[in-house]
């Protein structure tokens, strides 16, 4: 399918201090968004940032490469907030498990970030680059950290952890995918602050007493602990 989308008048007569570049990518969201990746043309990317579309073109080569900047953008911003010093002084590794388990519901049920995934949902058939593109720009830091969450506890309380990597993916997929399969289903559901927080650890709880009960299983397969694209590290 060819671009279709007309582009919009601008919404944005200046960029208010901001660069080009992130004006350019605020309008792609919001188009993305709105109109799907087939409907979103460069030109009505241009148009809704205010620049000219050689300038988008300045940018980014094409619209895959822009989707692929979005995408990156939206990481990034995870990235950052689980590198918070408050995140990293909590030396329990029980409840830094948590409050990461609690960053990546926030994260997973924020509704661009569900808009992002109907959007892929929908044209993953015909456009199958988009997914490769989510899963390409993973961040695997979210399962670093949780490995080395993981490698602490089991040195604290005396277990084996053969593949502390494998088991991270596990658990982010255990503990995140049930919120976030709740928000993809129902707009309107519950993304109180505090049930958040209350699910994260008792999530947190037990699957760590599964590890603590005595010798875990084998390391589950790569293939098995996959978590979203964009957190997993199966690919590397």
């Amino acid at each position: 399918m060819t671009e279709q989308a007309e582009p919009r008048r601008s919404r944005r007569t200046s960029t208010g201090g901001r660069s080009k570049r992130e004006s350019i990518l605020d309008a792609a969201v919001e188009l993305f968004l709105e109109l799907g990746f087939d409907q979103t043309s460069m030109d009505a990317v241009a148009a809704q940032a205010g620049v000219s579309k050689t300038t988008v073109y300045a940018h980014f080569g094409d619209k895959l490469e822009l989707f692929r900047a979005v995408i990156a953008r939206g990481g990034s911003s995870l990235d950052f907030d689980l590198d918070q010093p408050a995140l990293a002084s909590v030396d329990d590794p029980q409840e830094r498990l948590a409050r990461i388990v609690l960053k990546v519901l926030q994260a997973t049920t924020a509704p661009n970030y569900l808009a992002f995934i109907r959007v892929l949902t929908v044209e993953a058939a015909r456009r199958p680059e988009l997914t490769e593109t989510l899963r390409s720009l993973g961040v695997p830091h979210v399962v670093d950290l949780v490995a080395v969450a993981l490698r602490e506890d089991a040195r604290r309380h005396g277990y084996a952890l053969p593949d502390a990597e494998a088991y991270a993916g596990l658990f982010v997929r255990m503990t995140a995918a049930g919120p976030q399969m709740d928000a993809l289903l129902d707009l309107e559901a519950d993304r109180d602050p505090v049930r958040f927080e209350q699910y994260a650890r008792w999530t947190t709880t037990l699957f760590l007493r599964g590890l603590r009960a005595g010798d875990p299983p084998a390391a589950p397969d790569h293939a098995i602990s996959q978590v979203f694209p964009w957190l997993s590290r199966a690919n590397t």
